[in-house]
């Protein structure tokens, strides 16, 4: 499948279903190091959020990372990205992962507050897709 998940209804179907993410990124040594985040579609680009910490800081020395969306009722049903981070920017007043929150949990970032903790909206650029719906036909997620 091309990189332009905008025009791919499915990947858009498994995006608006607020599903967990997992991200993989490169430690120094080269080995993966996974995390599962919110993820968003922006575009033609991947957004997540992240604190300034370990993977974070993968992303910012080495901007190869992967993104597996599954329908956690079906796994069956899944997207699987390869992309490179374009760009890792501050969110000072939370607006982006407030909006991650709301699409996933109904409600404002609960876990910290800017004046605390300093948050940032990384942004990934798709160079492959890979979407596998094996699901019955008709079978809508959850």
């Amino acid at each position: 499948m091309s990189a332009e998940p905008s025009r791919d209804p499915f990947v858009r179907e498994m995006l608006a279903a607020a599903l967990p993410c997992t991200l993989t990124s490169l430690d120094a040594d080269g080995c993966p190091y996974s995390v599962v985040v919110w993820c968003a579609l922006h575009g033609d680009r991947f957004t997540v959020n992240a604190g300034d910490g370990h993977w974070l800081a993968n992303l910012r020395r080495d901007p190869r990372v992967s993104l597996a969306i599954v329908d956690t009722e079906n796994i069956l049903r899944h997207v699987a990205v390869q992309g490179t981070v374009v760009a890792i920017e501050p969110d000072p007043d939370y607006e982006h992962i407030d909006s991650l929150s709301q699409a996933y949990e109904g409600r404002r970032y609960q876990y910290s507050l800017p004046e605390d903790e300093p948050r940032f909206r990384v942004t990934i650029e798709p160079d492959r897709i890979r979407t596998h719906d094996f699901a019955p036909p008709g079978e809508p997620i959850r």
